[in-house]
């Protein structure tokens, strides 16, 4: 397959360009706009244009014919071409215009980088030591590899799509592709190729372990790349906990929130007119004495500074306050800037007691222990130094660039003794705040007992769906209880313990209004968002939140990307979502007959579907009981 770029002109072009100012040259000779690269009109062999900064002001004469020994520079190589060369190459670089790289995996690759030394990633695709270029099975299209020279060690999170905006680096562009996304059909292997294909899935022993392929899963074996993985490097290159990564379980593997529906009033029960007040009023802790007041029952997750940047906690913190509810602090410690933004916020203790002094009470409405979340519990956190930044650490009382490990229990309480004590310390010392437990859904009863034997005012329920910025997959993809059925069986306790005044919040999966009401309906008297939050500050779900290199500049402390988070849009953006919600919820309540959220109940809720009833303990919309 020819490589050469179309000659766009027998000629030079010469053009003013300024000291210090970057330019891209187009390489492919497609561009509209020669000698300059022209996004619309290059094709992919372009690659972004080549990038050069002059040294000095002046008039410089490019290449047009893309065959200068010295590009950009011309070099007069186009006075040896003919126009018989210039329409051959032609018509053989526009059959190449619609030609794309492959997509060789729809996610990045973490790899180690050395300060100073030179690497050629993968432009085709094709290579099979992916993210790198292979000369023995690249294609003519990666022309050596695109080159880059980190400025220090670390690992970074290659783009494996071959369609990142900023190569070669992954920006999340995977997850915007389809299956079918750059799926055209390969050409039949030589059969020397395919001998080595067949030693390199086997395993021969005249391959190279670090360049051997991994298969891609098949609907038949999904877990055989994994197996492969597994087999080729055991845990060496993911660390002990196994391969990690970011968010919750996707959202079609769980109990889905549209298999219940709702049932709005009619004749036996009358829905509310449009311009009845419903109230959306949250009482957390209400027997606690300073119970905390929210305007509207959904409120800002347990989000760590430090797993997300400083711009991303502010602009939550600020756009929660706006709509008048609040903000829960992560595990991470109290970030003075995001607690100063909002007056209904929940400050979060987990087991390291990241920045913990008990003075910091006296600043906060409600306090709750962290006992797990839904994707990561039973093990304990890691925060990689490299995402410890000075601010960072001095919020979580750290050196700056020291990991920062959480054990995966609490070390110095063990009984609900333990925790009832530090409690009522907190209490005396904030005036009476209420006190509650996070709680991953597990063991959802027993875990209950003990949060209110600890004198729990409040309980934070997250289920299988709860998101994380990073966690072992082992633990992601397998531990607790979905949320749906988490919510009954909680509230189904809690009311048989006659613990009626213990405020539940549901928590792991929640997206839009209409779940927040079959939450509500299943018995939650509010809840707790994350991944929501995070997508109307920016978010576009790249799921690379553990990679440091997200693009929205929410999950990372890379200042450049943080550069992209405007926080006052961001914040009213939050605010829009939070209030439209909010609006929407009353909406429904009306339609119910409803004057409050919080009167939403299991009556109003009802499924076709058999197994979701026996989950979630609600009635069957069938003949059959």
């Amino acid at each position: 397959m020819s490589s050469q770029p179309r000659i766009a002109a027998r000629k030079s072009a010469g053009v003013q360009v300024e000291a210090g100012k970057e330019y891209a040259w187009c390489r492919c000779g497609h561009s509209k706009n020669q000698p300059w690269h022209d996004p619309d009109s290059c094709i992919a062999l372009c690659d972004g244009g080549l990038k050069f900064t002059p040294d000095k002001s002046e008039t410089v004469y490019l290449c047009q014919c893309k065959r200068s020994g010295n590009k950009p520079y011309c070099d007069g190589t186009h006075r040896t071409l003919t126009a018989e060369d210039q329409e051959r190459a032609n018509k053989a670089s526009e059959s190449k215009e619609k030609e794309e790289p492959r997509i060789a995996a729809r996610k990045s690759a973490g790899v180690q980088v050395e300060a100073g030394k030179e690497y050629a990633w993968c432009r085709c695709g094709h290579s099979k030591n992916q993210p790198w270029h292979d000369p023995d099975s690249c294609i003519a299209l990666c022309d050596g590899g695109l080159m880059f020279t980190p400025d220090k060690s670390e690992t970074v999170y290659l783009c494996q799509c071959k369609r990142s905006g900023n190569k070669p680096y992954c920006d999340g562009t995977h997850r915007t592709l389809s299956s079918k996304s750059g799926s055209k059909p390969k050409k039949k292997a030589s059969s020397s190729s395919a001998v080595r294909d067949i030693e390199d899935l086997a395993g021969s022993a005249s391959s190279s372990s670090s360049s051997s392929a991994i298969p891609e899963p098949t609907e038949e074996e999904p877990t055989l790349s994994y197996i492969k993985e597994l087999a080729r490097d055991g845990l060496s290159k993911v660390g002990h906990h196994g391969p990690v990564d970011a968010m919750g379980v996707p959202g079609p593997t769980l109990p889905r929130w549209k298999d219940i529906q709702l049932l709005v009033a009619q004749l036996a029960t009358k829905p509310l007119l449009d311009d009845v007040p419903v109230s959306t009023k949250l009482v957390i802790g209400p027997n606690a004495k300073k119970p905390l007041v929210l305007d509207i029952p959904i409120f800002v997750s347990d989000m760590s500074f430090g797993a997300l940047s400083r711009e991303a906690k502010v602009a939550l913190s600020r756009g929660a306050q706006l709509a008048g509810t609040g903000i829960c602090s992560g595990e991470g410690g109290m970030l003075p800037a995001e607690q100063k933004e909002n007056e209904r916020y929940f400050y979060e203790l987990a087991s390291a007691k990241f920045g913990w002094d008990l003075e910091l009470v006296k600043k906060v409405q409600a306090f709750h222990f962290k006992g797990g979340q839904g994707a990561k519990t039973g093990t304990g956190g890691h925060l990689p130094g490299n995402k410890v930044t000075e601010e960072i650490a001095s919020v979580r009382n750290l050196p700056a660039g020291q990991s920062a490990i959480s054990p995966a229990t609490f070390t110095d309480m063990t009984t609900p003794e333990d925790f009832k004590s530090l409690a009522d310390k907190v209490r005396d010392v904030s005036g009476g705040i209420p006190i509650g437990f996070k709680l991953s859904a597990n063991h959802i009863e027993a875990d209950i007992d003990f949060a209110l034997a600890a004198s729990a005012d409040y309980i934070i329920l997250d289920g299988r769906g709860g998101a994380t910025g990073a966690a072992p997959t082992i633990f992601r993809d397998n531990i607790s209880v979905p949320t749906i059925p988490a919510i009954a069986r909680a509230r189904r306790h809690l009311d048989k313990r006659g613990a009626h005044g213990v405020t539940l919040i549901a928590t792991g999966g929640l997206r839009i209004p209409a779940d927040f009401i079959k939450a509500m309906c299943l018995g939650a008297d509010g809840v707790a968002i994350a991944n929501s939050a995070l997508q109307s500050i920016g978010c576009v779900a790249a799921r690379m939140c553990n990679t440091n290199m997200c693009p929205a500049g929410v999950a990372t402390q890379r200042p450049e990307l943080r550069a992209r988070l405007n926080v006052d849009k961001s914040a009213k953006q939050l605010q829009n979502f939070l209030q439209a919600s909010a609006h929407l919820m009353q909406v429904m309540a009306r339609a119910c007959g409803h004057a409050a959220t919080a009167d939403f109940n299991t009556n109003d809720i009802t499924t076709w579907h058999r197994d979701m009833a026996d989950l979630a303990g609600i009635s069957f919309a069938g003949v059959r009981q």
